[in-house]
């Protein structure tokens, strides 16, 4: 599966996963959903096979795609959630959406 179909199809009953892709990160990665170990690692079978730590599921949920009150396309929020991995940051872009969507709610 691809990290743009996983990120697309992420849901709330998903959020005790993890997102593991191979190198380079980009939306046609070889990635997969995983449940990590006990001591909160990629597992070691996926980690052989090249993939490799991107993103909770409950991260990407709560924290970029769900913030608050905009509704990204599914580009944004691939992009988004791909920088947000790469960065520990949201993309400026994505600041200037929610502070002009903050600014219409008042």
């Amino acid at each position: 599966m691809y990290l743009s179909e996983i990120i697309a199809s992420i849901d709330d009953s998903l959020s005790h996963l993890c997102i593991v892709a191979k190198q380079p990160w980009a939306d046609s990665a070889e990635a997969k959903l995983v449940e990590l170990t006990t001591e909160f690692g990629v597992p070691s079978e996926d980690l052989r096979e090249g993939y490799e730590y991107f993103l909770e599921v409950s991260v990407a949920l709560e924290e970029v795609i769900e913030g608050p009150g905009v509704v990204l396309t599914e580009g944004q929020r691939f992009e988004a959630v791909l920088y947000y991995a790469q960065n520990d940051a949201f993309p400026e872009w994505l600041n200037q959406l929610r502070s002009e969507h903050r600014g219409e709610a008042q």
